[in-house]
């Protein structure tokens, strides 16, 4: 093959060519050998063999993004940044600047270019030379079920319109990935011989209007497109499962095999598609997004995988519509020892097992002050409002306490002050939300309750139980123990 390190400038490229000339291209998404994309598919619930690969390419269902040939042509040439890697990325780069890459859009195919490695050649020194885009994986879909239609003979796709907007399509994602990407993955990768500095500030610089220009995607697609693929993923197994997933991160996600991944990459590709859609809204180029708020009906952008957009439920909200929120439905607050080992054995026999469910909290005497515990844990959590009521972001959580009639709960005067206080405090958190609530609501979420007039031994033991109960353990603490206790005693 021909080194060539003084690469001449090249005449205006276009197609997948052109992406070569962006800058920090393919830092951000995936470029992949035949083999690497067979593999990807396997974990998205694809079947695909280097043979069904090769009659995706002649039918041009599905067509690499790249050809690296052996044969170098000068005019072929393209100055394009120098890749250190040895890795589809760098191979593509390394052939561009030699003449040797092509476009298999524009060439065509040829039974001279073979998937498998012909019987005459050496292992160590061939491979195929295909080079697909990760974004392609998005295709398969499609490209596999027109593909079982041929094999039936049932019909033979002539038409190049919708496999032209595939292409275009993933062109257009290949261009928006270096700026759009990072901030929705939450990861920026940094391939060897890449200035970080560089790629940073071309994030924050490239204008998504030039990117589009440059593969010929027009702006006002990019919505409708992005309906496109999120429509397709709400079809999939967890998709009542997206307002979690969508706090879940790339890390967590990524884990997921077959349909769901599959459909979490439509959501990706559509939120890049979207948010360029925004800058550009931005910009005054294109008509803003529409405006979902109060909308009861669904649409594809209720499935944005963003939780930023107005209409995604809050990581709590969404945890509690799933029975997993962990914030219990009460907080019970009670005095002692005695009352925190008996009270949960209690709440057992009705089923209340689980902290999430009650929360049994000990306070060590009465004289507490319970109004962080109502502001920060009793305190509804304000969404959006819907006309005159407003939903919540977090399941509600009441507040119960029960103590011995003493000091602030001696009499029912005083513990009534201590109920108005504490609602008064969770009124004033409302009130900050930019909200209001009802006393009625107040009322159910905030209850003071004593043991009547004795402490909680003597008002729930009889003198029966508690004599023996007593002299056991004045026995285990070698105390002197009166042959016939009373009440008194």
């Amino acid at each position: 093959m021909t080194n060539t390190t003084q690469p001449v400038p090249s005449a205006p490229r276009r197609g997948a060519l052109a992406l070569l000339t962006l800058p920090y291209a393919f830092t951000q998404d995936d470029l992949l050998t035949a083999d690497q994309f067979i593999k990807e598919a396997k974990k998205r619930g694809y079947k695909l063999s280097l043979d069904i690969m090769q009659e995706l390419h002649s039918h041009r269902l599905l067509l690499p993004l790249y050809r690296v040939s052996d044969t170098p042509v000068e005019g072929r040439r393209i100055a394009v940044e120098r890749s250190y890697g040895m890795n589809p990325r760098g191979w593509v780069f390394e052939a561009a600047n030699e003449g040797r890459l092509r476009d298999p859009a524009e060439e065509g195919y040829s039974a001279a270019w073979p998937y498998k490695r012909p019987t005459d050649e050496e292992a160590e020194h061939w491979w195929n030379g295909f080079i697909y885009s990760s974004w392609q994986l998005l295709d398969l879909k499609t490209a596999m079920s027109r593909y079982a239609f041929i094999k039936a003979g049932l019909v033979h796709f002539s038409t190049r319109a919708p496999r032209d907007d595939r292409r275009q399509l993933t062109l257009a994602l290949s261009a928006l990935a270096t700026r759009y990407l990072p901030g929705i993955l939450g990861t920026v990768s940094i391939p060897g011989g890449v200035d970080e500095s560089g790629l940073r500030k071309h994030r924050s610089e490239s204008q998504p209007s030039d990117l589009l220009h440059l593969v010929g995607f027009d702006h006002t697609r990019l919505a409708k497109s992005a309906d496109s693929l999120l429509a397709v993923a709400h079809g999939e197994p967890l998709t009542k499962w997206l307002p979690l997933l969508r706090h879940a991160s790339y890390k967590g996600w990524s884990r997921m095999q077959g349909e769901p991944l599959d459909a979490m990459w439509r959501r990706v590709a559509a939120e890049v598609l979207l948010r360029a859609h925004e800058d550009l809204s931005a910009s005054g180029i294109t008509d803003p997004l529409p405006d979902l708020t109060g909308q009861t009906w669904w649409t594809p952008q209720h499935d944005r995988l963003t939780p930023r957009h107005k209409e995604a439920q809050t990581l709590e909200r969404a945890l509690a519509e799933l029975g997993l929120s962990p914030h219990p439905k009460v907080i019970l607050l009670v005095e002692g020892e005695t009352e925190l080992y008996h009270v949960p054995k209690l709440l057992a026999e009705f089923g209340l097992t689980q902290p999430q469910q009650v929360r049994v909290q000990r306070t060590k005497g009465s004289k507490i002050n319970a109004h962080l515990i109502a502001r920060y844990g009793v305190t509804p959590r304000i969404g959006r409002k819907l006309k005159d009521r407003w939903m919540l972001d977090a399941s509600l959580t009441a507040l119960v306490i029960a103590m011995d009639a003493e000091n602030d709960f001696a009499t029912q005067d005083k513990r009534d002050k201590v109920r108005r206080q504490l609602q008064d405090a969770i009124r004033e958190e409302v009130k900050y939300q930019d909200a209001d609530i009802s006393q009625g609501e107040l009322d159910a979420l905030v209850h003071v309750q004593v043991w009547g007039d004795d402490k909680y031994e003597l008002a729930n033991f009889s003198d029966d139980e508690l004599v023996p109960a007593i002299t056991k353990i004045a026995t285990a603490q070698n105390k002197p123990v009166a042959r016939r206790p009373t009440r008194e005693r």
